[in-house]
Order: C-alpha cells, then structure tokens, then sequence
C-alpha cells in the first residue's frame, strides 16, 4: 500500500509539532535540503503539510518583481511571499527569494522609463525586499540571462555588458550583496546541463573572475528528462571543475507520465546530485500530480489524494540511506560562513603588465588569521591584514588561474577561485598606422582584446565577410564595396592606432547607412590617457528597412588634432547603422599657426610663415624679412614661444 500524505491532526502544541515535522521530513541531512515550491500559490495544497515532506521553501512566483510591484511603480503585493517566508520562518527551514533581477516577469512599467530611472527603480525595488525581508538566506539574484533566454532589458540601466560581457550582472550581485552580506547570493539559469553548459560556464566563471559576490550557481535542472546516466555525470563534472563553486539543482523535474521512466531518472540522477560535497541542495519544481507548471505536466510525484508514484516513494527511501544522511555540503547548516571573492582589477590585461588584485574576505562568526593569494598555482602573497591587496605580472598569454585561501583563528580554511587573461599588446592591424589625413577603415580596428582595442555586445559575429578571425565578436559584414562594421549596439566601440603628420583643425567624411532612424555615433581623439570628442555623427535612415545604400556624412572636428601617435575612437551611441569608413581631412594651412595672442598678434588660427621645417632658434625668427610678433604658435607640431 502506497502511504498516504493527507495532513493528520497533530498536538496542538507548538514544539511538538516542530519535532514531529522535522522527523517526518524527507532529508534528515543537516547541511543540505531537499526542498519544493508552492503549488498554484499555496504553500500547503490538497491537505498536504508542506514541511512534513519538505525542508526548504522557494515561491514559484509570488517572489518575483511583477507578482509583487507589477501594477505600478511604489505599490507593493507582498502577501503571496510572506506566505511562504512566514512558513518558512515558523517550521525553522529556509526559504529562498526568487529573483530579484530576470528578464520576464519584471514590471512592465519599466520599459518606459529612462535608463536613469530604470536604475532608481532597482534600486528602490531591492531595498523593498530589504527591508520586507532583512535576513533572507538564499537570493537568486539574476534569473535566466544566457543570450536567447531572457536578459533583462533594463539591463544598461545596471551598466549594460561592459568590458567583462556581464558588468551589469556583476553589479546586480554587488548591489544585492550591499543588502545582504550573509545571504547565499546565486546566478540561476536552464539547459545548463545538456543545451547551452559552454554559455553558462562562459557567463558563470567571467562573474566570478571579476570578483563579483556571487556564491553559487543553480543549475535549473529541466534538461535532464532524457539525458543518459553518463553523460550527466560528465556534464556535472565538468560545470565542477570549471566553475569551482558551490552549486544547487534549483527547478529539478523529470516530466514522464510513465511511473517506471520517471522512477528510472530519479535512481540515475538524484544520488548524483545529493552526494556531490559541493551541491548544497536540491529543489524540485512542483510536486504535486497535475499541479505543475505546463512545460513539465507529468512531473509531479504526489497524486492530489496522497498516493505516491514510485519516484517518491524511492525518494522517500533514498533520504533514508547513509548515503543521503552523511553527504557533505560546502555550507554547512545550511548558512555562508565565508565571504571570499578575488577582484583582479580586469579579467582581461596585457602581458607584462602589472595586475592589482584584491581578495574581499569576511567570515560570519569567525576571525581572519590570513589570506594566502596563489597565481597559477603559485603562493605570491601572504596577507595578515585587510585591506587584502597585491599584484601580479606575467609574460605569459592565455587564460591564469588566481586563488586566495583564507583561514581562521580556529585552523578552518575557505577557498575561492578566479582567474584572468593576459593577452598580447596593442598593435595596429596588421601592424598598419593610419596616417592623418587620411581615411580609417571600419573593420580594421587595432588587434588586442574586448575591453582593450574594441568592445562588442557579444562573442557571435554576424556578418557575412568572414574578414578576420580576431574580432571577438565585433560583426563585420559586405558592404560599399567592401567591408563595413554592421549590427552594431548602443555601447559598443573599436579603436584605431594613428599617426597625425599634419597637425591642425580637421573635417570628416564618414560613410554610413542604416534601414531605420535614430542611428549614431561618436568619433573621439584619445592622446596622453585623455580622451576629446570629435564629433556626434548621425546616422539618417538611408533606405527603408535595408542597409546597403550607404551615404557621406561630413562635419567638422571641434577640436584640432596634434601631431604624432594616438588613439581615434568610434563609438556606438544609438544602434543600427553600418560603417564602412571614416576620411580626416586637414583644414589648416601648413606653416606656423598662432595659439595665444600677444602684443597685438594676428588672430588665431591665420597662417603666418611657411618654413618649410627650416630650424627655428625658440625665440625669435624672421623670413623674408618679417620678425613674428609675440606669441605662443604651433608648427609641425611643435610649440614655439616667440617673446
């Protein structure tokens, strides 16, 4: 006979009952949980003690910024998640926020504000929750935000991609750590497992490689429902070894309508997951027959009259092994102890250069005796004191490990992982100085790295040219032509090595199309560290809905350009245009050009002399006769003070 889960009348008193539900409860695992959500927004459905079988508690919904602030903008609905957090509270397991930050099921006002404002209702949303929910245990701080999932489109507003790809993810996890310092802060997403694991451990390890507090990572768990024993456990492996966090199967559900299938998953999959020392849970995404979410219709496990599929009742049993009862967790009782994040000042650097490197470390309820910093497996700093900084400088290319060990008075040791990039130095492409005047070709910005010589929205090239191999990401298609820069997005930009042989004030001529309105960009002079806008260029629509009519823009540089080496910047401030090329055209007559006046000097910028590169003494001069009047001029790009 299948055992019945239908509530039972208990002792009405409350320590009773907490002793009789805790030795009730599936998991008698004091470091790990296996926990559930509500069903249809009830924490107890169908006469089910929700804490008779479960020790962790996660809303399916009712966490979620539109089910509490979509309505408008200030006016919170928190009775769905006190609900599960007050259970949560009362029966003494832990409940966990799900998610502060996701691309659906955000409120909807949201898309109408300013990017500016978009941020101040972030932060107003999260310090709602805050002070809702001062001491939450476990937060999903960003749901689901793979490219193709659901990346938040407010997500500019929290820094947009940035230099690591996922600045705005990394400052999400810093600002929900601001709130709550003791909470186990996790990045959550699907196909983890099957479809997309390269994504997710790209997106996972950069987070952690810029030293943002993340703690963990949630594997959903949906793409196991018919994935062979072996290949999940290479799968598992490998997110381990790559990643080096703590990991929780956060939405574990296997949809078979067939009892033995479903039995068969669970016998190949749960122990995998259990009694791995670094998973610290495991959550199934609905338990109850023909009340979970649609997607997984026949994943529940309980029958509305208690019955149990054979999943559940193997389950029940499983919990009640050694195995299960003895399996370690990398949080102990289920709370963070030790907050220990390594910040290298870029995951991506030039080798040789020297790398600052922070350890952000704190312990909950113990004392820092000292923080080791390893580089590539190597000790290079012992610190005994915060701030816990050093550096490090390798020759070496590719991709290094960093590692800080921190241990405490009492002899325990924590570890955290990260990493960095030494790439090659700045070169022109194909070691090509543009000469100015002269034109810049769009697609041959300078080789290096993202963040470095070009910032692309993503990895993916889009275009159609095949150009180069080097472009990370950077989309270059066919076009006037030629080559030309194309999908182009808000944010992105490329640099390009000059050489200004003719110093002076300058016009350009840029050719650009776009198949809609609103396109732009920014030409920008970066010389000595500092950078000068050139000029805003707009972009027109030049065809309906196509992008091969490419036309000239021309204007002129508001600022003149000095002679020698540096840096001309093109930068993407409103998406959809391609850019094929830009021409500098030298509008200032050879010869010794007048910067400050001085006893009635001519006026600035008339051309005085040409003297053709004769040598002037730094004084006084005088050429054909004529002595020049007092004044401060520039020639050949060199600054003469004549008194």
């Amino acid at each position: 006979m299948k055992a019945s889960l239908l509530k039972t009348i208990l002792l009405p008193v409350a320590a009773s009952l907490f002793s009789i539900n805790a030795s009730a409860q599936l998991s008698s695992n004091a470091d790990k949980f296996l926990g559930n959500i509500t069903t249809s927004g009830e924490v107890n459905y169908a006469d089910i003690e929700y804490a008779d079988l479960w020790n962790q508690i996660t809303p399916e919904n009712e966490s979620k910024w539109q089910s509490i602030e979509g309505n408008s903008r200030g006016q919170f609905n928190w009775w769905g998640c006190d609900n599960a957090y007050d259970y949560a509270k009362k029966h003494g397991i832990p409940f966990k926020f799900h998610t502060l930050v996701w691309g659906s099921q955000y409120p909807r006002w949201m898309d109408n504000l300013s990017t500016a404002e978009q941020y101040k209702a972030i932060v107003e949303w999260m310090d709602a929750v805050k002070q809702r929910y001062p001491d939450l245990q476990m937060i999903d701080v960003v749901n689901e935000a793979i490219v193709g999932h659901a990346p938040a489109p407010y997500k500019n507003a929290l820094g947009g991609d940035g230099v690591t790809g996922y600045d705005w993810i990394v400052k999400a996890f810093q600002m929900a750590h601001e709130r709550w310092p003791n909470a186990i802060l996790i990045y959550n997403d699907y196909n983890t497992f099957e479809w997309q694991k390269k994504e997710f451990i790209e997106l996972v390890r950069a987070v952690r490689d810029a030293g943002a507090p993340i703690d963990a990572y949630g594997c959903q768990s949906h793409d196991l429902n018919d994935m062979g024993a072996s290949q999940f456990r290479a799968a598992m492996k490998d997110l381990h070894d790559k990643l080096q966090l703590p990991m929780y199967s956060t939405e574990y559900d296997i949809s078979k309508q067939n009892d033995d299938e479903q039995l068969q998953r669970y016998k190949e999959q749960i122990p995998v997951i259990w009694e791995a020392p670094y998973c610290a849970g495991l959550t199934l995404w609905g338990y109850v027959y023909g009340h979970t979410w649609n997607q997984a219709q026949y994943s529940g496990i309980v029958r509305e009259d208690g019955t149990e599929r054979l999943a559940m009742t193997w389950l029940r049993d499983y919990m009640k092994s050694d195995a299960a009862k003895q399996a370690k967790s990398p949080f102990p009782g289920m709370k963070k102890e030790a907050s220990v994040y390594v910040r290298p000042k870029t995951i991506h650097t030039t080798a040789g250069d020297v790398l600052p490197i922070t350890v952000d470390a704190r312990l909950r309820t113990k004392t820092i005796q000292q923080v080791e910093v390893y580089a590539d497996g190597q000790l290079i700093a012992t610190l005994t004191s915060a701030p816990y900084e050093t550096e490090y400088t390798t020759d070496q290319l590719g991709y290094h490990t960093l590692k800080a060990v921190v241990t405490a008075t009492d002899g325990t040791q924590y570890e955290r992982m990260g990493g960095f990039t030494a790439h090659e130095p700045r070169r022109a492409y194909n070691d090509n100085v543009v000469s100015l005047p002269g034109t810049i070709e769009a697609e041959n910005f300078d080789q290096g790295y993202d963040g470095f010589t070009f910032h692309d929205s993503d990895q993916k090239d889009e275009g159609d040219a095949h150009y180069r191999s080097d472009n990370g990401g950077v989309d270059i298609v066919r076009g006037n032509g030629g080559c030309a820069i194309g999908y182009t997005a808000t944010g992105e930009w490329l640099e390009y090595s000059v050489n200004v042989a003719q110093a002076g004030e300058y016009s350009y001529e840029a050719f650009a199309s776009s198949g809609t309105t609103g396109a732009a960009f920014t030409l920008s002079v970066i010389r000595n560290g500092e950078t000068q806008q050139l000029a805003r260029v707009s972009v027109p629509k030049t065809a309906d809905n196509d992008w091969g009519t490419y036309r000239a823009l021309t204007g002129k540089c508001a600022v003149p350009l000095e002679a020698g080496r540096q840096i001309i910047r093109l930068t993407i401030d409103a998406p959809y245009s391609n850019i094929d090329r830009v021409t500098f055209n030298c509008t200032t007559p050879s010869g010794i050009q007048l910067l400050e006046n001085a006893d009635g000097a001519p006026s600035s910028g008339s051309p005085l002399y040409n003297l053709q590169g004769q040598r002037i003494d730094g004084s006084r001069y005088a050429t054909q006769g004529t002595q020049l009047p007092r004044g401060l001029y520039i020639q050949g790009g060199k600054k003469i003070l004549v008194k």
